[in-house]
């Protein structure tokens, strides 16, 4: 064999042994690796209830209404079958930005993990342990995906959540339902035909439908490849492969990102970002730099905003014209953070929108872009920064940056703090009946004998 062939050979491969791992990989998780997966079902399906009643996720409650009915439960809504009511409890789950995050992947894996995996495991009759055991391989595909393809991958537009999401979410899947190593090959293979989503979307009720989408992609994509649909053995490598299509040529590239997979596994390694605040990721650092400062916004002349290349293109709303604007509006989040000391749900409710109090923030806020956080490093790489500089009316100046925000794995909410979350975003949708009832089988779950026992909690 030459070494032209080899290289080949090589290229070729690196899907099978992705998916070989995830379908061989021993169920013998480290606690912390379990924990975190049982505390992302906490933390997904708080935000699922908080979001049930927005108008993207009652829009898409109503479609599917009329595609037939199912055992799975949509919250809010009447059952259905599995792909639908992950479309539903995804849409739901990303409605408020609210959901978590995964550094690597530059994108929100449980508002599509979370939904499918419950659905699916409703209608097979899964465990609270195959569950957890299922988040975690697609959690992992995830985060080595993200490795791959990143920075340039994000960069170039596409909305992480459904592009990398659909192809995690298959493996997760696949994983609940046993697939073999070929079988799981095809459902990432057939994933890879379903995933896409623009950035442009940010702003609109498309960019929730994303994560339902992703996760009605990862049910129906392993779902065929049980019932023996195939695709190409390689659509991740290679000339036209998926990577070289989303990302281009220059990137780290899967087979150094399989290299040592599970070794830590993805959760140990980056852990999940649960949310303080329900806005885009992006503007958490710097609002925390800002409040950090403890000043009052009738002294603030100007506010300059030193964010990464990333989130100043995400950012893109300077005096937004609705709640799905205002989430990835820096000016509005710092202004509103300001007026309140923190941001809560009701930061984002229309009538706190037009509030004239912080029409004087609005005004001062200039967004640049930190030179030493551009685009064009691989995500293996990159960190992330907030810095704010207060010019003052007495002409003085103040600074502030922050790297880890509240609810970061590096500052991460306490159990009592997530519960609390559960809590807020149950408030007047659920009976404090059940949501107790919930949060006791959430604090049990890898014990639980059925997911469908939690889910009944949540009608």
């Amino acid at each position: 064999m030459d070494i032209g062939e080899a290289a080949t050979r090589n290229i070729e491969d690196g899907t099978a042994r992705l998916a070989a791992w995830c379908a061989q990989v021993p169920r013998t998780w480290p606690a912390g690796s379990l924990d975190g997966a049982r505390r992302a079902f906490v933390d997904t399906l708080a935000v699922i209830v908080a979001g049930r009643d927005e108008a993207c996720t009652a829009a898409t409650r109503n479609a599917v209404a009329e595609w037939g009915s199912g055992p799975c439960h949509v919250i809010g809504g009447t059952p259905q079958a599995a792909p639908w009511a992950a479309l539903v409890n995804g849409t739901s789950a990303h409605a408020l930005d609210y959901d978590d995050v995964l550094d690597p992947a530059l994108s929100h894996p449980s508002a599509a993990l979370v939904p499918a995996i419950l659905a699916l495991g409703e209608a097979k009759g899964s465990s609270g342990a195959d569950a957890l055991d299922a988040f975690l391989i697609g959690f992992e595909v995830l985060a080595r995906l993200g490795e791959a393809m990143n920075l340039e991958h994000y960069r170039r537009g596409w909305h992480t959540t459904l592009s990398l999401g659909s192809m995690g979410v298959a493996a997760a899947c696949g994983r609940l339902m046993g697939l073999d190593s070929q079988k799981m090959a095809m459902a990432l293979s057939l994933a890879t035909s379903m995933a896409g989503g623009s950035k442009r979307q940010f702003g609109s009720m498309a960019k929730p439908l994303h994560a339902g989408l992703a996760a009605k992609n990862g049910i129906v994509a392993a779902q065929l490849a049980a019932s023996g649909v195939t695709g190409i053995e390689e659509p991740l490598q290679g000339r036209w492969g998926y990577i070289e299509l989303m990302a281009g040529e220059k990137v780290f590239g899967l087979d150094a990102a399989i290299r040592n997979i599970g070794e830590p596994d993805a959760m140990a390694q980056y852990g999940a970002w649960q949310k303080f605040y329900p806005c885009c990721a992006s503007t958490h650092r710097p609002v925390e730099a800002l409040l950090s400062l403890g000043l009052r916004a009738e002294d603030i002349t100007a506010i300059r905003a030193e964010v990464s290349e990333v989130a100043a293109a995400n950012l893109r709303y300077r005096v937004p014209r609705d709640a799905n604007e205002a989430r990835f509006s820096l000016p509005y989040c710092m202004a509103a953070a300001m007026e309140e000391g923190t941001l809560t749900k009701v930061s984002f409710a229309p009538a706190a929108l037009v509030r004239p109090e912080l029409t004087h923030i609005l005004g001062c806020v200039e967004m640049v872009v930190d030179p030493e956080l551009t685009a064009d490093r691989p995500i293996t790489e990159s960190f992330e920064r907030g810095t704010v500089v207060v010019t003052l009316r007495d002409g003085s100046e103040r600074r502030a940056a922050v790297l880890d925000p509240r609810g970061h794995p590096k500052a991460p909410l306490s159990d009592t703090e997530l519960a609390e979350k559960f809590r807020d975003c149950a408030s007047g949708i659920l009976t404090p009946g059940a949501t107790e009832a919930a949060l006791a089988h959430l604090a049990d779950f890898g014990e639980l004998e059925r997911v469908s026992e939690l889910m009944a909690t949540l009608d």
